[in-house]
C-alpha cells in the first residue's frame, strides 16, 4: 500500500471517484472533469482534488496542464488502504466530536494534545484533523496547532439552522434548471444501501455523515442554483461534529436512509413536487428528534 498519508475521506471518494468511473464505462485517455466528479458524487471540488491527487500518486489518472485524464482503472483497491484500517480515526473522530460537545476539547488544540487527551498515536490525529479540515471544521493556524470552528453553540442555534433548511431544500428540487448528475442516483443508492447492510457502531457515525451530507450537497448543486449549494455546504460544515457525535440509535439511521432513498426514487420517476414534499418532511422529523443519550 502506498504511504501516501492521505485520510480516510480522501482515500474513500478515491474509491468512489474509480466506482463512479467503472459505471460510466470511461476509458483510459478520457479527460475528466473535476464539477462533473463532484456534482455526481455530492462534494465540492476540493475533496475531489485531493481524491484525483491520492488517484495520480497511484497511477490512475494523469494530470496535463490543468486537465485530468484517466489512465486506467485497474488500480488494486489495497492500494487506497485497508477500510479496517481506519477504525482508529473514526473512533478519535467521534471522540473529538463528543469532546467539543461537553467542553473538554476547547477551540485550539495541537496534536500532541490530542493525541495525550485521547491516549492515541500522532499519526492517526493528524489523519482526524485532516478530515476534519476537509469538511471544514477544522484549520491549521498560521503558527502552531489547530482550531475549530464554530458548530452549533445551543439546541435553539440547531433548531434555526433546520427551519433554514426548510426553507431552501424542498425549494432547491423545484428549480427550472434541476438535473441529476449522471451517476449521481446510483452511487448515492449504493453508499446508503451499505448502512442497511451491516450492524450499526458508533465509528461509523463519520462515514455516515459524509454520505448523508453528500446527498444534500449534491441535490442542492443539482438545483442548479449556486446560492441554494453555497448554503447547504454551510449548513454541511455547521452540523459536521454533531452528526460525528450521533446519538440518535441505529433505527433513525435506517429511516434516514429509507427517506433519501424515497426521494431518489421521486427525482428519477419526475415528481419533483412530491420529492420536495418528502424533503419537508424528512428535515421536520430530523428536527423533532431529541438524542436518545
Amino acid at each position: 500500500m502506498s504511504d501516501t498519508g492521505a485520510t480516510p475521506l480522501r482515500r474513500n471518494l478515491a474509491r468512489n471517484i474509480l466506482d463512479l468511473l467503472r459505471e460510466r464505462g470511461a476509458a483510459p485517455g478520457e479527460r475528466l472533469s473535476r464539477l462533473a466528479l463532484a456534482e455526481a458524487l455530492g462534494v465540492s471540488r476540493t475533496p475531489v482534488n485531493g481524491a484525483l491527487a491520492l488517484l495520480e500518486e497511484l497511477g490512475a489518472v494523469r494530470t496535463e496542464g490543468r486537465a485530468v485524464r484517466l489512465r486506467s482503472l485497474e488500480l488494486d483497491p489495497g492500494s487506497l488502504g485497508a477500510r479496517e484500517g481506519e477504525t482508529g480515526v473514526a473512533r478519535l473522530l467521534v471522540a473529538i466530536a463528543r469532546g467539543r460537545a461537553d467542553g473538554t476539547v476547547p477551540d485550539e488544540v495541537s496534536e500532541r494534545q490530542l493525541a495525550q487527551q485521547f491516549g492515541t498515536g500522532r499519526g492517526v490525529v493528524a489523519q482526524a484533523l485532516s478530515q476534519l479540515a476537509e469538511v471544514g471544521v477544522a484549520s491549521r493556524n498560521r503558527g502552531h496547532g489547530w482550531r475549530f470552528t464554530a458548530g452549533f453553540a445551543s439546541p435553539e442555534e440547531r433548531a434555526a439552522s433546520y427551519r433554514f433548511r426548510l426553507l431552501i431544500e424542498p425549494a432547491g428540487l423545484l428549480e427550472p434548471g434541476f438535473a441529476l448528475p449522471p451517476g449521481f442516483a446510483t452511487h448515492m443508492r449504493r453508499e446508503h444501501e451499505r448502512f442497511l447492510d451491516r450492524a450499526w457502531s458508533d465509528e461509523d457515525a463519520p462515514a455516515f455523515f459524509e454520505i448523508n451530507a453528500a446527498f444534500h450537497a449534491g441535490l442542492a448543486e443539482a438545483s442548479g442554483n449556486r446560492f441554494i449549494a453555497a448554503a447547504v455546504t454551510q449548513q454541511n460544515r455547521l452540523r459536521a461534529l454533531s452528526n460525528f457525535n450521533w446519538r440518535l440509535g441505529p433505527q433513525r439511521v435506517a429511516v434516514s436512509v429509507r427517506e433519501h432513498l424515497t426521494i431518489l426514487d421521486l427525482l428519477q420517476a419526475g415528481r419533483m413536487a412530491r420529492a420536495a414534499e418528502e424533503m419537508r418532511l424528512h428535515l421536520t422529523d430530523a428536527m423533532a428528534l431529541k438524542p436518545l443519550r
